[in-house]
């Protein structure tokens, strides 16, 4: 497949009080074309940052990204709006992504007009209801408000917008978390199928590693606003190795407790601050294979195996279990 989208050495730091928080630090990698890349991590490792910096929707410290080969950075104003026609976000929270005050086909127009789509408003209309159906709503919910639909509804609005435009890439950043299970499995195959018939590209950002599977091609780990381990899905959940990565898999609900292991691995301690964050591997506070090297010493992301790479000093074995 051909590279869509490439990241290089991106960095992200917040002045706030006290310092600098350091919330996305060099991280480097590519989406190719029709795929969907996983972005996993525990809650403040930086994962929406680095989506909205994908999208130039807020400026790296430093560091680019490449879209189709061409550099985003260099792009301003009339330039930089008509290639984000290629490129749209799916919001976490479907309550508060869309505007109570304008009606549903209004939103989804929203961007049509934006952008001169079409040859008149009412073409836009049809178009707009064309994306309702597309997401699985009624045409004839044009004229309703956000206030009058579920949850699960509203996130089908959200992503008939994020349509609009025919974008190559869409950023999904938690699009289901905030949604009952039954309705999560509804938006997630909703998404397979609308790749599979408009050859879409993900990003698809999540804490959930079970929905990270069942939809991801690849995925990315990512502690401390770093990578620490990326692969195809299938060697991730097989055979982690990063110690990180397979605290992560234990720490899954098993919903049957006859599969429920007592002896799986927890982890410990308390999350490092992104204002001082701990010299050498950021995950040497709480890994229990930590030695002077890893308190001195950041591991570069290697290659351990075709397509697998870890950025760890002392990576797992395959199948190996922490005790």
């Amino acid at each position: 497949m051909a590279e869509l989208l490439r990241a290089e050495h991106l960095v992200k730091e917040f002045p706030v009080k006290g310092g600098v928080s350091h919330v996305v630090t060099d991280v480097s990698f590519s989406i190719e074309k029709g795929e969907t890349l996983g972005l996993v991590g525990e809650s403040g490792c930086g994962k929406s940052t680095l989506g909205k910096l994908l999208l130039n929707l807020i400026p790296a410290t430093s560091g680019r990204v490449w879209f189709k080969g061409q550099d985003l950075s260099r792009f301003k104003g009339e330039a930089l709006r008509s290639m984000r026609r290629c490129m749209q976000m799916i919001f976490q929270d479907p309550y508060a992504s869309l505007d109570p005050r304008m009606s549903v086909g209004r939103i989804i127009m929203e961007p049509l007009d934006a952008h001169r789509v079409g040859s008149s408003a009412a073409e836009r209309a049809e178009m707009a209801r064309d994306l309702l159906e597309q997401v699985g709503l009624r045409r004839e919910f044009f004229h309703r408000y956000p206030h009058q639909f579920s949850g699960g509804q509203r996130q089908r609005i959200g992503i008939a917008r994020a349509l609009a435009l025919n974008p190559e890439l869409i950023i999904c950043d938690e699009p289901v978390s905030a949604l009952d299970v039954s309705i999560q499995a509804q938006i997630l195959n909703l998404l397979s199928d609308l790749q599979a018939d408009r050859g879409l590209t993900y990003l698809f950002i999540s804490h959930d590693l079970n929905v990270v599977r069942y939809l991801s091609d690849r995925v990315i780990v990512m502690f401390m606003g770093q990578i620490c381990e990326m692969s195809t899905t299938d060697q991730l959940y097989e055979a982690p190795r990063h110690p990180y990565t397979r605290f992560l898999l234990d720490s899954v609900p098993q919903p049957d407790p006859l599969l429920r292991d007592e002896t799986r691995a927890l982890l410990t301690g308390e999350p490092s601050s992104t204002v001082n964050p701990p010299k050498g591997c950021r995950f040497h506070p709480r890994c229990p294979y930590a030695d002077a090297r890893c308190r001195a010493e950041r591991p570069d992301l290697a290659e351990m195996a075709p397509g697998h790479f870890c950025a760890c000093h002392h990576p797992l074995m395959d199948r190996e279990i922490l005790s």
